[in-house]
Protein backbone atom coordinates (compact mmCIF):
# COMPACT_ATOMS: atom_id res chain seq x y z
CA UNK A 1 0.00 0.00 0.00
CA UNK A 2 1.12 3.45 -0.87
CA UNK A 3 0.26 7.18 0.00
CA UNK A 4 2.63 9.06 -1.57
CA UNK A 5 0.65 8.50 -5.18
CA UNK A 6 -2.57 7.00 -5.52
CA UNK A 7 -2.33 5.21 -8.78
CA UNK A 8 -5.77 3.99 -8.34
CA UNK A 9 -7.18 7.47 -8.25
CA UNK A 10 -5.56 8.79 -10.95
CA UNK A 11 -6.74 5.92 -13.07
CA UNK A 12 -10.68 6.50 -11.59
CA UNK A 13 -10.04 10.30 -12.40
CA UNK A 14 -8.98 9.85 -16.00
CA UNK A 15 -11.95 7.72 -16.34
CA UNK A 16 -14.17 10.62 -15.31
CA UNK A 17 -12.62 13.02 -17.29
CA UNK A 18 -13.41 11.03 -20.41
CA UNK A 19 -16.76 10.13 -19.33
CA UNK A 20 -17.45 14.03 -18.67
CA UNK A 21 -15.74 14.90 -21.88
CA UNK A 22 -18.29 12.26 -23.81
CA UNK A 23 -21.59 13.48 -21.77
CA UNK A 24 -20.32 17.28 -22.37
CA UNK A 25 -20.29 16.18 -26.17
CA UNK A 26 -23.34 14.29 -26.27
CA UNK A 27 -25.08 17.07 -24.39
CA UNK A 28 -23.87 19.87 -27.12
CA UNK A 29 -25.43 17.46 -29.79
CA UNK A 30 -28.73 16.92 -28.34
CA UNK A 31 -29.10 20.68 -27.66
CA UNK A 32 -28.07 21.78 -30.99
CA UNK A 33 -29.78 18.81 -32.93
CA UNK A 34 -26.32 18.72 -35.11
CA UNK A 35 -23.88 15.19 -35.07
CA UNK A 36 -21.37 17.66 -36.40
CA UNK A 37 -20.57 20.86 -34.42
CA UNK A 38 -17.18 22.01 -34.89
CA UNK A 39 -14.51 20.79 -37.41
CA UNK A 40 -13.03 17.70 -34.95
CA UNK A 41 -16.35 16.48 -34.42
CA UNK A 42 -16.43 14.82 -38.32
CA UNK A 43 -13.55 16.73 -39.74
CA UNK A 44 -14.65 15.73 -43.75
CA UNK A 45 -18.30 15.58 -42.87
CA UNK A 46 -17.86 19.45 -41.78
CA UNK A 47 -16.31 20.46 -44.92
CA UNK A 48 -19.03 18.72 -47.34
CA UNK A 49 -21.99 19.73 -44.63
CA UNK A 50 -20.73 23.29 -45.19
CA UNK A 51 -20.13 23.33 -48.65
CA UNK A 52 -24.00 22.04 -49.18
CA UNK A 53 -25.08 24.46 -46.84
CA UNK A 54 -24.05 26.93 -49.54
CA UNK A 55 -25.65 25.29 -52.26
CA UNK A 56 -28.58 24.58 -50.53
CA UNK A 57 -28.96 28.61 -50.20
CA UNK A 58 -28.26 29.45 -53.37
CA UNK A 59 -30.91 27.12 -54.79
CA UNK A 60 -33.32 28.86 -52.57
CA UNK A 61 -31.66 32.38 -53.78
CA UNK A 62 -32.38 30.68 -57.46
CA UNK A 63 -35.79 29.48 -57.16
CA UNK A 64 -36.81 33.38 -55.98
CA UNK A 65 -34.92 34.40 -58.75
CA UNK A 66 -37.11 31.90 -61.02
CA UNK A 67 -40.26 33.17 -59.36
CA UNK A 68 -39.49 36.76 -60.08
CA UNK A 69 -38.79 35.86 -63.53
CA UNK A 70 -42.42 35.14 -63.94
CA UNK A 71 -43.22 37.79 -62.32
CA UNK A 72 -41.73 40.19 -65.05
CA UNK A 73 -42.80 38.19 -68.02
CA UNK A 74 -46.13 38.22 -66.98
CA UNK A 75 -45.88 41.93 -66.24
CA UNK A 76 -44.56 42.54 -70.12
CA UNK A 77 -47.30 39.77 -71.41
CA UNK A 78 -50.22 41.93 -69.37
CA UNK A 79 -49.30 44.74 -70.81
CA UNK A 80 -48.85 43.01 -74.89
CA UNK A 81 -52.14 42.09 -73.91
CA UNK A 82 -53.96 45.46 -74.00
CA UNK A 83 -51.18 46.13 -76.82
CA UNK A 84 -52.53 43.41 -79.32
CA UNK A 85 -55.88 44.86 -78.37
CA UNK A 86 -55.25 48.21 -79.56
CA UNK A 87 -53.51 46.54 -82.71
CA UNK A 88 -56.86 44.34 -83.51
CA UNK A 89 -58.99 47.97 -83.17
CA UNK A 90 -56.45 49.78 -85.06
CA UNK A 91 -56.78 47.16 -87.95
CA UNK A 92 -60.30 47.16 -87.85
CA UNK A 93 -60.26 51.02 -88.49
CA UNK A 94 -57.62 50.55 -91.29
CA UNK A 95 -60.07 47.97 -92.90
CA UNK A 96 -63.49 50.44 -92.64
CA UNK A 97 -61.24 53.34 -93.86
CA UNK A 98 -60.26 51.13 -97.49
CA UNK A 99 -63.91 51.40 -98.55
CA UNK A 100 -65.08 53.87 -100.55
CA UNK A 101 -68.16 54.27 -99.18
CA UNK A 102 -66.89 56.85 -96.81
CA UNK A 103 -66.63 60.48 -96.70
CA UNK A 104 -63.51 62.95 -95.72
CA UNK A 105 -64.67 63.65 -92.96
CA UNK A 106 -65.84 59.97 -91.66
CA UNK A 107 -62.02 58.48 -92.49
CA UNK A 108 -60.47 61.99 -90.33
CA UNK A 109 -63.01 60.47 -87.64
CA UNK A 110 -61.33 56.93 -87.97
CA UNK A 111 -57.97 58.46 -88.16
CA UNK A 112 -58.05 60.13 -84.86
CA UNK A 113 -58.91 57.42 -82.99
CA UNK A 114 -56.48 55.55 -84.82
CA UNK A 115 -53.50 57.98 -83.72
CA UNK A 116 -54.87 58.15 -80.00
CA UNK A 117 -54.14 54.33 -80.11
CA UNK A 118 -51.15 54.62 -81.47
CA UNK A 119 -50.10 57.44 -78.68
CA UNK A 120 -51.28 54.78 -76.59
CA UNK A 121 -49.39 52.13 -77.99
CA UNK A 122 -46.29 54.12 -77.39
CA UNK A 123 -46.79 55.28 -73.72
CA UNK A 124 -47.14 51.72 -72.84
CA UNK A 125 -43.83 51.11 -74.77
CA UNK A 126 -42.29 53.48 -72.97
CA UNK A 127 -43.94 53.45 -69.25
CA UNK A 128 -44.17 49.67 -68.26
CA UNK A 129 -41.93 48.78 -65.67
CA UNK A 130 -41.04 46.42 -63.24
CA UNK A 131 -38.94 47.65 -60.30
CA UNK A 132 -38.66 50.95 -61.78
CA UNK A 133 -36.83 49.34 -64.77
CA UNK A 134 -38.47 49.74 -68.49
CA UNK A 135 -39.46 46.63 -70.17
CA UNK A 136 -40.87 46.81 -73.17
CA UNK A 137 -38.52 50.16 -74.77
CA UNK A 138 -35.80 47.92 -75.59
CA UNK A 139 -33.66 47.46 -72.53
CA UNK A 140 -33.84 44.11 -72.47
CA UNK A 141 -33.31 42.65 -76.45
CA UNK A 142 -30.71 42.10 -77.65
CA UNK A 143 -28.44 44.62 -79.12
CA UNK A 144 -26.49 45.08 -82.05
CA UNK A 145 -24.37 48.01 -83.87
CA UNK A 146 -23.08 48.85 -87.25
CA UNK A 147 -20.15 51.59 -88.54
CA UNK A 148 -22.71 53.65 -89.82
CA UNK A 149 -24.09 56.33 -88.07
CA UNK A 150 -27.28 56.62 -89.62
CA UNK A 151 -28.54 52.56 -89.96
CA UNK A 152 -29.24 50.96 -86.65
CA UNK A 153 -29.93 47.18 -85.88
CA UNK A 154 -33.42 47.12 -84.59
CA UNK A 155 -34.18 43.03 -84.15
CA UNK A 156 -32.34 40.09 -85.09
CA UNK A 157 -33.67 36.41 -84.30
CA UNK A 158 -32.11 34.19 -81.73
CA UNK A 159 -30.92 32.05 -85.22
CA UNK A 160 -28.52 34.86 -85.72
CA UNK A 161 -25.25 33.82 -83.97
CA UNK A 162 -22.63 36.50 -82.68
CA UNK A 163 -20.61 37.46 -85.46
CA UNK A 164 -19.88 41.02 -87.37
CA UNK A 165 -21.81 40.38 -91.11
CA UNK A 166 -20.51 42.30 -93.79
CA UNK A 167 -22.81 43.79 -96.78
CA UNK A 168 -20.33 44.44 -99.23
CA UNK A 169 -22.69 46.53 -101.14
CA UNK A 170 -26.76 47.92 -100.71
CA UNK A 171 -28.35 50.91 -102.17
CA UNK A 172 -31.73 51.76 -101.00
CA UNK A 173 -33.90 53.31 -103.49
CA UNK A 174 -37.40 55.08 -102.79
CA UNK A 175 -40.55 55.59 -104.65
CA UNK A 176 -41.60 58.90 -105.15
CA UNK A 177 -43.86 58.94 -102.50
CA UNK A 178 -40.86 58.31 -100.14
CA UNK A 179 -41.55 54.55 -99.48
CA UNK A 180 -38.55 51.85 -99.89
CA UNK A 181 -38.51 50.02 -103.48
CA UNK A 182 -38.37 46.78 -102.07
CA UNK A 183 -37.69 44.91 -105.59
CA UNK A 184 -34.87 47.37 -106.65
CA UNK A 185 -33.30 47.60 -102.96
CA UNK A 186 -33.29 43.78 -103.03
CA UNK A 187 -31.64 43.41 -106.45
CA UNK A 188 -29.19 45.84 -104.80
CA UNK A 189 -27.78 43.62 -102.29
CA UNK A 190 -24.98 42.10 -101.97
CA UNK A 191 -23.91 40.27 -98.88
CA UNK A 192 -20.27 39.36 -97.36
CA UNK A 193 -19.02 37.58 -94.74
CA UNK A 194 -20.38 35.24 -92.77
CA UNK A 195 -23.93 36.43 -93.91
CA UNK A 196 -25.65 32.09 -94.88
CA UNK A 197 -26.20 30.87 -97.97
CA UNK A 198 -29.08 32.59 -99.81
CA UNK A 199 -29.62 35.30 -97.77
CA UNK A 200 -31.73 38.41 -99.07
CA UNK A 201 -33.84 41.09 -98.44
CA UNK A 202 -37.26 39.49 -97.80
CA UNK A 203 -39.51 42.74 -96.93
CA UNK A 204 -39.05 46.43 -96.02
CA UNK A 205 -41.34 48.72 -93.82
CA UNK A 206 -41.35 52.05 -92.87
CA UNK A 207 -37.63 53.13 -92.40
CA UNK A 208 -36.42 50.03 -92.06
CA UNK A 209 -35.88 46.36 -94.29
CA UNK A 210 -35.06 43.00 -93.09
CA UNK A 211 -32.62 40.40 -93.95
CA UNK A 212 -33.53 36.81 -93.78
CA UNK A 213 -32.85 33.03 -95.68
CA UNK A 214 -34.87 29.45 -95.12
CA UNK A 215 -33.48 28.72 -91.33
CA UNK A 216 -34.81 31.30 -88.92
CA UNK A 217 -32.28 34.37 -90.14
CA UNK A 218 -33.40 37.70 -89.71
CA UNK A 219 -31.90 40.62 -89.30
CA UNK A 220 -34.11 44.06 -89.26
CA UNK A 221 -31.84 47.45 -89.89
CA UNK A 222 -33.71 50.59 -89.45
CA UNK A 223 -32.58 53.43 -91.66
CA UNK A 224 -33.10 56.91 -92.06
CA UNK A 225 -36.24 58.17 -94.30
CA UNK A 226 -35.74 59.17 -97.93
CA UNK A 227 -34.23 62.52 -96.77
CA UNK A 228 -31.36 61.03 -96.09
CA UNK A 229 -28.72 63.40 -94.12
CA UNK A 230 -24.96 62.48 -93.54
CA UNK A 231 -21.96 64.35 -92.24
CA UNK A 232 -18.40 63.32 -93.46
CA UNK A 233 -16.99 63.54 -89.50
CA UNK A 234 -18.31 60.80 -87.54
CA UNK A 235 -18.48 63.53 -84.23
CA UNK A 236 -21.43 65.32 -85.87
CA UNK A 237 -24.16 63.98 -86.83
CA UNK A 238 -27.01 65.71 -88.58
CA UNK A 239 -30.64 64.94 -86.95
CA UNK A 240 -33.05 66.75 -89.10
CA UNK A 241 -32.84 69.70 -91.56
CA UNK A 242 -35.94 71.53 -92.42
CA UNK A 243 -35.14 72.18 -96.27
CA UNK A 244 -34.04 69.56 -98.55
CA UNK A 245 -30.85 70.80 -100.04
CA UNK A 246 -31.01 70.64 -104.22
CA UNK A 247 -27.99 67.99 -106.14
CA UNK A 248 -26.99 70.65 -108.11
CA UNK A 249 -25.95 73.26 -105.49
CA UNK A 250 -23.87 70.62 -103.54
CA UNK A 251 -23.47 69.94 -100.13
CA UNK A 252 -23.73 72.02 -97.02
CA UNK A 253 -20.25 72.62 -95.15
CA UNK A 254 -20.10 73.91 -92.45
CA UNK A 255 -16.30 75.76 -91.97
CA UNK A 256 -16.17 75.33 -88.05
CA UNK A 257 -18.70 75.13 -84.85
CA UNK A 258 -16.63 75.88 -81.74
CA UNK A 259 -18.58 74.66 -78.27
CA UNK A 260 -16.94 74.84 -74.88
CA UNK A 261 -16.62 72.13 -72.20
CA UNK A 262 -16.89 73.15 -68.43
CA UNK A 263 -14.34 71.99 -65.96
CA UNK A 264 -15.76 68.39 -65.66
CA UNK A 265 -15.09 67.85 -69.46
CA UNK A 266 -19.14 67.95 -70.24
CA UNK A 267 -20.75 70.53 -72.84
CA UNK A 268 -21.30 73.97 -71.36
CA UNK A 269 -24.53 74.74 -72.64
CA UNK A 270 -24.51 78.06 -71.07
CA UNK A 271 -22.30 79.74 -73.18
CA UNK A 272 -23.96 79.70 -76.90
CA UNK A 273 -21.33 77.85 -79.83
CA UNK A 274 -19.57 79.89 -82.23
CA UNK A 275 -20.96 78.99 -86.04
CA UNK A 276 -19.13 79.67 -89.25
CA UNK A 277 -21.23 78.47 -92.25
CA UNK A 278 -19.71 77.12 -95.32
CA UNK A 279 -21.51 76.38 -98.89
CA UNK A 280 -25.39 76.84 -98.88
CA UNK A 281 -26.18 78.01 -95.36
CA UNK A 282 -27.72 81.13 -95.50
CA UNK A 283 -25.51 83.85 -94.87
CA UNK A 284 -26.88 84.96 -91.74
CA UNK A 285 -27.25 81.32 -89.94
CA UNK A 286 -26.57 81.60 -86.42
CA UNK A 287 -26.40 78.69 -83.58
CA UNK A 288 -27.48 78.16 -80.58
CA UNK A 289 -28.34 75.47 -77.96
CA UNK A 290 -32.04 73.13 -77.93
CA UNK A 291 -31.07 70.94 -75.31
CA UNK A 292 -27.84 69.36 -75.76
CA UNK A 293 -28.67 70.06 -79.30
CA UNK A 294 -27.16 72.46 -81.86
CA UNK A 295 -30.22 74.31 -83.65
CA UNK A 296 -28.57 76.01 -86.70
CA UNK A 297 -31.39 78.43 -87.88
CA UNK A 298 -31.34 82.12 -90.14
CA UNK A 299 -33.27 84.74 -88.64
CA UNK A 300 -33.52 86.68 -91.94
CA UNK A 301 -32.14 85.38 -95.08
CA UNK A 302 -34.52 82.18 -94.74
CA UNK A 303 -36.76 81.93 -91.41
CA UNK A 304 -37.85 78.60 -92.56
CA UNK A 305 -34.46 77.36 -92.31
CA UNK A 306 -33.56 74.85 -89.20
CA UNK A 307 -31.03 72.18 -88.67
CA UNK A 308 -30.69 69.80 -85.62
CA UNK A 309 -26.68 68.71 -84.88
CA UNK A 310 -25.72 66.44 -82.12
CA UNK A 311 -22.30 66.99 -81.33
CA UNK A 312 -19.78 65.32 -78.13
CA UNK A 313 -21.10 65.50 -75.23
CA UNK A 314 -17.88 65.18 -73.74
CA UNK A 315 -14.60 66.84 -74.31
CA UNK A 316 -11.19 68.70 -72.82
CA UNK A 317 -12.40 70.72 -69.76
CA UNK A 318 -12.30 74.28 -69.66
CA UNK A 319 -11.37 74.59 -73.36
CA UNK A 320 -13.16 75.68 -76.57
CA UNK A 321 -13.32 73.19 -78.97
CA UNK A 322 -13.79 73.26 -82.79
CA UNK A 323 -16.55 70.08 -83.23
CA UNK A 324 -16.62 70.64 -86.92
CA UNK A 325 -14.31 72.04 -89.20
CA UNK A 326 -14.83 71.76 -92.63
CA UNK A 327 -17.32 69.21 -92.46
CA UNK A 328 -19.72 68.29 -95.37
CA UNK A 329 -23.47 67.66 -95.04
CA UNK A 330 -24.78 65.66 -97.85
CA UNK A 331 -28.52 65.68 -98.47
CA UNK A 332 -30.37 62.53 -100.44
CA UNK A 333 -33.96 62.09 -101.87
CA UNK A 334 -34.14 59.18 -104.31
CA UNK A 335 -30.95 56.82 -103.18
CA UNK A 336 -28.47 55.92 -100.74
CA UNK A 337 -25.75 53.40 -101.20
CA UNK A 338 -23.60 51.69 -98.62
CA UNK A 339 -20.19 50.15 -98.79
CA UNK A 340 -18.63 47.78 -96.52
CA UNK A 341 -21.13 47.86 -93.81
CA UNK A 342 -20.39 45.91 -90.90
CA UNK A 343 -22.93 44.52 -88.43
CA UNK A 344 -21.70 43.60 -85.19
CA UNK A 345 -24.26 40.85 -83.95
CA UNK A 346 -23.53 41.14 -79.72
CA UNK A 347 -25.75 38.57 -78.75
CA UNK A 348 -26.18 41.11 -75.46
CA UNK A 349 -28.47 43.14 -73.58
CA UNK A 350 -31.20 40.47 -72.41
CA UNK A 351 -32.33 40.28 -68.79
CA UNK A 352 -29.95 37.62 -66.95
CA UNK A 353 -31.65 35.92 -64.60
CA UNK A 354 -29.43 33.70 -62.55
CA UNK A 355 -31.45 30.19 -62.17
CA UNK A 356 -28.61 28.40 -60.05
CA UNK A 357 -26.98 28.32 -57.30
CA UNK A 358 -23.40 28.81 -59.49
CA UNK A 359 -21.81 31.14 -61.96
CA UNK A 360 -23.06 31.56 -65.24
CA UNK A 361 -26.48 29.24 -64.56
CA UNK A 362 -28.48 31.86 -65.65
CA UNK A 363 -31.36 32.26 -68.05
CA UNK A 364 -31.22 35.06 -70.99
CA UNK A 365 -35.09 36.41 -70.82
CA UNK A 366 -35.53 38.37 -73.90
CA UNK A 367 -38.17 41.13 -73.74
CA UNK A 368 -38.70 42.12 -77.49
CA UNK A 369 -38.78 46.33 -78.29
CA UNK A 370 -42.35 47.34 -78.92
CA UNK A 371 -42.38 50.75 -80.40
CA UNK A 372 -43.92 52.12 -82.99
CA UNK A 373 -41.45 52.64 -84.93
CA UNK A 374 -40.26 48.32 -84.25
CA UNK A 375 -44.01 48.12 -84.91
CA UNK A 376 -43.62 49.39 -88.42
CA UNK A 377 -46.47 52.03 -87.75
CA UNK A 378 -45.23 54.85 -87.24
CA UNK A 379 -46.42 56.90 -89.94
CA UNK A 380 -49.94 54.44 -90.10
CA UNK A 381 -53.13 56.51 -91.08
CA UNK A 382 -56.30 56.34 -92.61
CA UNK A 383 -56.78 59.82 -94.61
CA UNK A 384 -57.17 58.08 -97.65
CA UNK A 385 -58.33 54.76 -99.00
CA UNK A 386 -54.52 54.07 -100.01
CA UNK A 387 -53.35 55.10 -96.77
CA UNK A 388 -56.04 52.87 -95.22
CA UNK A 389 -54.78 49.58 -97.71
CA UNK A 390 -51.10 50.61 -96.14
CA UNK A 391 -51.84 50.88 -92.89
CA UNK A 392 -53.64 47.76 -93.08
CA UNK A 393 -50.61 46.28 -94.31
CA UNK A 394 -48.55 47.81 -91.26
CA UNK A 395 -50.93 46.45 -88.70
CA UNK A 396 -50.80 43.05 -89.73
CA UNK A 397 -47.32 43.16 -89.52
CA UNK A 398 -47.35 44.42 -86.10
CA UNK A 399 -50.27 41.75 -84.79
CA UNK A 400 -47.79 39.21 -85.89
CA UNK A 401 -44.64 40.42 -84.48
CA UNK A 402 -46.08 41.09 -81.05
CA UNK A 403 -47.64 37.36 -81.52
CA UNK A 404 -44.50 36.33 -81.65
CA UNK A 405 -43.14 38.36 -79.02
CA UNK A 406 -45.88 37.36 -76.58
CA UNK A 407 -45.29 33.28 -77.90
CA UNK A 408 -41.33 33.95 -77.06
CA UNK A 409 -42.61 35.14 -73.63
CA UNK A 410 -45.11 32.22 -72.60
CA UNK A 411 -42.11 29.72 -73.92
CA UNK A 412 -39.85 31.83 -70.91
CA UNK A 413 -42.53 31.35 -68.26
CA UNK A 414 -43.22 27.76 -69.07
CA UNK A 415 -39.24 26.89 -68.68
CA UNK A 416 -39.13 28.95 -65.77
CA UNK A 417 -42.28 27.06 -64.39
CA UNK A 418 -39.86 24.06 -64.98
CA UNK A 419 -37.04 25.45 -63.54
CA UNK A 420 -38.99 26.47 -60.05
CA UNK A 421 -39.97 22.76 -59.93
CA UNK A 422 -36.63 21.18 -60.64
CA UNK A 423 -35.00 23.70 -58.11
CA UNK A 424 -37.57 22.60 -55.74
CA UNK A 425 -36.46 19.00 -56.25
CA UNK A 426 -33.04 19.79 -55.88
CA UNK A 427 -33.60 21.57 -52.80
CA UNK A 428 -35.46 19.32 -51.05
CA UNK A 429 -32.99 16.04 -52.22
CA UNK A 430 -29.79 18.33 -50.91
CA UNK A 431 -31.64 18.81 -48.10
CA UNK A 432 -31.95 15.38 -46.94
CA UNK A 433 -28.67 14.50 -47.91
CA UNK A 434 -27.50 17.51 -45.47
CA UNK A 435 -29.48 16.09 -42.80
CA UNK A 436 -28.35 12.98 -42.96
CA UNK A 437 -24.73 14.34 -42.42
CA UNK A 438 -25.48 17.01 -40.18
CA UNK A 439 -28.03 16.06 -38.34
CA UNK A 440 -28.15 14.22 -35.25
CA UNK A 441 -30.21 10.97 -34.51
CA UNK A 442 -31.89 11.63 -31.13
CA UNK A 443 -32.97 8.16 -29.95
CA UNK A 444 -29.61 6.87 -30.62
CA UNK A 445 -27.94 10.04 -29.17
CA UNK A 446 -30.31 10.13 -26.18
CA UNK A 447 -29.57 6.22 -25.55
CA UNK A 448 -25.80 6.84 -25.89
CA UNK A 449 -25.95 9.92 -23.64
CA UNK A 450 -27.66 7.45 -20.96
CA UNK A 451 -25.28 5.14 -21.32
CA UNK A 452 -22.19 7.40 -21.09
CA UNK A 453 -23.64 8.97 -17.62
CA UNK A 454 -23.97 5.61 -15.86
CA UNK A 455 -20.20 5.56 -17.10
CA UNK A 456 -19.88 8.99 -15.38
CA UNK A 457 -21.86 8.15 -11.99
CA UNK A 458 -19.85 4.85 -11.94
CA UNK A 459 -16.34 6.97 -12.22
CA UNK A 460 -16.97 9.71 -9.91
CA UNK A 461 -18.40 6.74 -7.52
CA UNK A 462 -15.33 4.59 -7.72
CA UNK A 463 -12.96 7.81 -7.38
CA UNK A 464 -14.17 8.38 -4.27
CA UNK A 465 -13.13 5.10 -3.07
CA UNK A 466 -9.91 5.00 -4.48
CA UNK A 467 -9.31 8.98 -2.58
CA UNK A 468 -10.19 6.49 0.81
CA UNK A 469 -7.53 3.26 0.63
CA UNK A 470 -4.47 5.80 1.75
CA UNK A 471 -6.42 6.68 4.94
CA UNK A 472 -6.36 2.78 5.44
CA UNK A 473 -2.63 2.78 6.05
CA UNK A 474 -3.60 4.32 9.43
CA UNK A 475 -5.20 1.28 10.78
CA UNK A 476 -1.31 -0.46 10.53
CA UNK A 477 0.23 2.35 12.68
CA UNK A 478 -1.61 1.63 15.68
Amino acid sequence: MRINYNASAMRANNALNVADNRVAASLQKLSSGYKVNSAKDNPSGYAIGRRMSAQITGVTTATQNAKTGISVIETADGALTEVHDMLQRMNELAVKGETGTLTTADRKMLDQELQQLKNEVARIARDTEFNGQPLLDGSFDLRGYTNDLTIKVGYYSDEVLDKVYTIDSLTVFYDEDGKIDLDKTKDAFVPGNNFPKGAQISSVGENCFTITDSKGFEITLDIPNKEVIRSSNANVEVLSCSKPLPAADGDYVINSLEVTYDANGKLDTTTPPVFAPGNNFPADATASYDGNMVKITSPTDDPDFEMYIRVPENGVANQTQDVAPNVSISYTENEVSYKNLEIDITGIGAMDTQIGANEGQILEIRVPTMTLQRLGITGAEVTTEDKSADANVAIKGAIAYVSDARSRLGAYQNRLEHTVGSLDITNENMTASYSRIMDVDVSEEMTYYTSQQVVEQAAISMLAQANERPSQVLQLLQ
